[in-house]
């Protein structure tokens, strides 16, 4: 193919040492470099420092540390497989699976313990605490193959989901804001889904990607690296689910602004909370009666699209 740079015939002898990971992926190992073993599925994990980045400056600036771990664990994510993946090393490679159970069980807290008792919250978080830990040992010491690991993170991803619909049913009474954040919902569910896809695609049919990588040649042949769709995939999913579960269940309410939304064709909108003063676009004075009467940019706003009132 023209403008397309071969492959070498054997790859560079790694700098870091032989890969010692058990779990390898397709992309042919330091193919490119000595220094790095898979290039596209190290550098893909930007994607995932790019939206932590994006969820963090969206936050207010108090936002408490509950609301900013969820971005924080999407980082730690990005970072632990960037390290996997550039150095093939068993320890990284637990390093990576560690953090994305972590980084899905701190959006499934913050889904879960959500105005509930403070004796629910201990107990949910302990006996979520114990999981987490339970699942990485036995992922260390027993889990050679992954599978374990990758059910448990299916599992967690599936509880988020479910978490999430029961904050929307529970939390916004407008029918035209419940379609909204289900639309959202569906979308991010269908982003995981296709990457999900395209990372057993990359596993089964390994074999005839890299044949088909080997005559078309680099960098075309990076648009077949399949495991680094599914880090820039998940990294937009894993920013769906967040940017709804944070505003789901932050103080102030929620509002309806930024890219999630915009995706689905929303400007901007507030959607009013459980203990809110005001609006988050400007300032409002709350009364018993559940209405907001309130002046943003000026202007009187009454009612609006409703958070249910407890």
């Amino acid at each position: 193919m023209a403008f397309s740079i071969p492959y070498r015939d054997q790859p560079y002898t790694p700098f870091v040492g032989p890969p010692t990971a058990p779990i390898n992926f397709c992309e042919e190992d330091f193919a490119i470099t000595p220094y790095v073993g898979e290039v596209v599925n190290t550098l893909t994990n930007i994607a995932y420092i790019i939206y932590a980045t994006k969820g963090l400056r969206r936050l207010p600036r108090n936002a408490p540390f509950a609301a900013r771990s969820l971005y924080y664990g999407l980082a730690l994510v990005g970072t632990c497989s960037a390290l996997f993946h550039g150095l093939l090393k068993h320890y990284a490679q637990l390093a990576d699976d560690t953090s994305m159970i972590i980084a899905t069980s701190c959006v499934l807290h913050r889904a879960t313990v959500y105005e509930r008792s403070d004796s629910f919250t201990r107990t949910f978080s302990t006996v979520l605490l114990t999981s987490v830990v339970a699942e990485t040992i036995y992922h260390v010491l027993y889990d050679a193959n992954n599978k374990f690991h990758e059910v448990s993170f299916l599992v967690l991803l599936l509880l988020v989901i479910w978490r999430t619909r029961k904050l929307i049913t529970s939390r916004v009474s407008q029918s035209a804001d419940r379609r909204l954040l289900t639309s959202v919902t569906i979308f991010g569910t269908s982003v995981f889904g296709i990457a999900y896809t395209l990372w057993q695609l990359d596993q089964i049919y390994c074999s005839q990607l890299t044949s088909w990588k080997r005559q078309i040649g680099m960098p075309w042949s990076f648009l077949l690296e399949f495991h680094g769709w599914w880090h820039i995939l998940t990294a937009i999913a894993a920013y769906v689910f967040m940017v709804m579960v944070g505003d789901l269940t932050s103080e102030g309410g929620v509002e309806f602004h930024g890219s999630v939304y915009s995706w689905m064709g929303v400007r901007s909108r507030n959607v009013h909370g459980k203990g809110m003063n005001g609006s988050l676009n400007g300032e409002a004075n709350g009364h018993a009666n559940g209405k907001v009467n309130g002046h943003a940019n000026g202007s009187t706003m009454n009612g609006g699209h409703g958070v249910k009132r407890t």
